[in-house]
């Protein structure tokens, strides 16, 4: 159980705040159900009602400051997503979000990010779709915010310490 104060990710509201943990929050709750009342970091008016027995939702703490330098530190290793054609890249993209795993979304960013630094080479020309750009900014979203909270440090501190400080350099 979470407590007020925490912040978790939730599949429904990204990055959120748990707010309050109260007994049927609105009239019409069944009375006999707890709710976390989540308030979303990503939209200034998102609130979500949860119950806290709710075991259907995905729904899990953020990374420790340990668990995030662990990250960091490991990221130089994540692996790019490949994909023989746009469809399935999108499929691949769509699988790794729905696993609301931060090493998952930092494979979207930086499979996102190498494919557009090659826009421009002379080898085959790759052009970034609107989907494919949104799914990046997506991720870094819920990456960035984790992380930085984690580690109170500014998200683009995070970038900094995940792309500029020798673990992936930008080509």
């Amino acid at each position: 159980m979470f407590a007020k104060g925490d912040f978790v990710f939730y599949a429904s509201g990204g990055i959120c705040r748990v707010e309050d943990i109260q007994r049927a929050p609105l009239p019409g709750m069944p009375e006999d159900r707890t709710y976390y009342i989540l308030r979303s970091l990503h939209d200034a008016n998102g609130i979500s009602y949860l119950p806290t027995d709710c075991t259907t939702v995905f729904l899990r703490p953020i990374l420790t400051a340990e668990e995030a330098e662990r990250f960091l530190n490991e990221a130089s290793g994540v692996e790019t997503i490949e994909a023989p054609d746009a469809k399935i890249l999108r499929s691949n993209y769509q699988e790794a979000m729905r696993k609301y795993q931060p090493g998952e979304w930092f494979r979207v960013i930086k499979t996102v990010r190498e494919r557009a630094a090659r826009i421009g080479e002379n080898s085959k020309p790759i052009k970034l779709s609107e989907t494919e750009r949104t799914f990046g900014e997506e991720a870094k979203k819920f990456l960035y915010t984790e992380l930085s909270l984690a580690l109170r440090l500014t998200e683009a501190q995070i970038e900094e310490c995940l792309f500029e400080s020798g673990n992936q350099k930008a080509e």
